[in-house]
């Protein structure tokens, strides 16, 4: 196949919207496609100077190098290890749609595709498990784990014959790896706005198991509605929401590129007091595959956070941020359902946490302020209720498995 061309890539690249981060987080999927948006910039000026360059960078054929002299010379400030993300997502989403529309008018002739992943030490284990992949071009896997399917991802995918294909071995539905797409950084060059019609013609026309296929059907559903109600609980972005976003992001993608921006958004609503929606949705029983992996996703981001910014206090102390602690007896055993924030205040009821090392979010060591959040799913044992200068104490130890 013809190598894509800067033109391919830069139409797609200039045919994206340029919004603010709040916004950008703030779209459904379907929506974010055409969208693009620098997290560490508050103002549409800057942030197109910064996409603009990129573009040029696409039709110059210009190196990261050149793409840096041109933001120096804009007078605008970010990290290096950032402009080197923005750079070289946003270049790989370019020629990844590129390649995927000169396969899509190719695939009489070449109607297979294979997933070829980087295997070097920078590559991630979950894309690792993707490399060799082959599939018709038409499969629904390809409709969330077209490259990139994350921040910085370095995979393509190769377009075979039929013969090829048969080479290499079509991979089996039920041999498929379990990997979710980074669906905050999603750039799948597909247009879903008839997703569901689509994906209901492919598994008509194919010849697969159909059970299988119904259930990867219900899948992406699934995924696709998680996004959207994960969005409608987040609270407005205001100017200091904003700022305390970027402090946080400049601190934990260094430690860890993977880290979706909704999981940021999800830490600073628990830290801003902003948690109300998100708290309520999380303290209901599940009543949809929906609920289940939006559920699955908080778990996952919150503790994203915490394996780069763990708390070292052995006995964490703080007011409550649950009223069910009225309700607790000694020797009970408490598990969360929602993430709890342990800091400094003057309430009433305070919460002294044993045996906590290692198990929270420090808010100190992420500039977002003092104290510490707890993760979904952990477990205490409540060892002591006590009055002490007008004040309940609850003395809870946190049970690790």
């Amino acid at each position: 196949m013809q190598p894509v061309t800067f033109l391919e890539a830069l139409q797609y690249a200039h045919s994206k919207k340029i919004v603010l981060p709040d916004e950008f987080y703030s779209m459904d999927l379907k929506t974010r496609q055409m969208a693009t948006t620098v997290s560490f910039l508050s103002s549409l000026e800057q942030i197109e100077t910064v996409i603009k360059a990129v573009n040029k960078s696409i039709a110059d054929g210009g190196t990261f190098n050149d793409f840096q002299k041109l933001i120096a010379e804009s007078e605008i400030i970010l990290p290096k290890h950032y402009l080197d993300n923005v750079f070289r997502t946003n270049i790989q989403n370019a020629y990844g749609h590129g390649r995927w529309q000169q396969q899509q008018r190719n695939k009489a002739k070449r109607p297979y595709l294979m997933y070829s992943a980087i295997n070097d030490s920078r590559v991630r284990p979950s894309h690792l498990a993707l490399n060799r992949i082959v599939l018709p071009i038409d499969h629904p896997f390809w409709l969330t784990h077209y490259p990139p399917i994350s921040f910085r991802c370095r995979c393509t995918v190769i377009a075979l014959t039929e013969k090829q294909a048969l080479k290499y071995g079509i991979t089996p539905d039920d041999q498929l790896p379990e990997v979710a797409e980074a669906l905050d950084w999603s750039s799948h060059p597909l247009q879903f706005g008839e997703l569901e019609s689509l994906v209901d013609k492919k598994i008509s026309a194919s010849s697969l198991d159909k059970e299988y296929l119904l259930e990867q059907k219900e899948v992406i559903k699934a995924e696709w509605t998680a996004s959207k109600k994960l969005t409608s609980l987040f609270a407005p972005m205001d100017d200091k929401t904003r700022d305390l976003f970027d402090t946080v992001a400049n601190t934990v993608i260094p430690l860890d590129p993977s880290i979706r921006p909704s999981a940021i958004r999800t830490f600073l609503d628990y830290v801003q007091g902003n948690d109300a929606a998100l708290t309520t949705y999380l303290s209901q029983p599940s009543i949809s595959l929906a609920d289940d992996v939006l559920k699955r996703w908080l778990t996952t981001d919150i503790a994203a956070i915490q394996a780069v910014a763990s708390n070292t206090a052995s006995t964490v102390v703080g007011s409550a941020t649950i009223q069910q602690v009225v309700a607790y007896e000694v020797g009970q055993t408490v598990q969360l359902h929602t993430p709890l924030l342990m800091a400094e205040g003057a309430d009433d009821i305070v919460m002294q946490v044993e045996n906590a090392k290692g198990l929270g979010i420090d808010l100190e060591m992420l500039n977002a302020g003092n104290g510490v959040l707890f993760p979904i799913g952990l477990s205490f044992e409540v060892v002591s209720i006590e009055a002490a200068d007008g004040r309940m104490v609850y003395t809870l130890r946190a049970l690790k498995n």
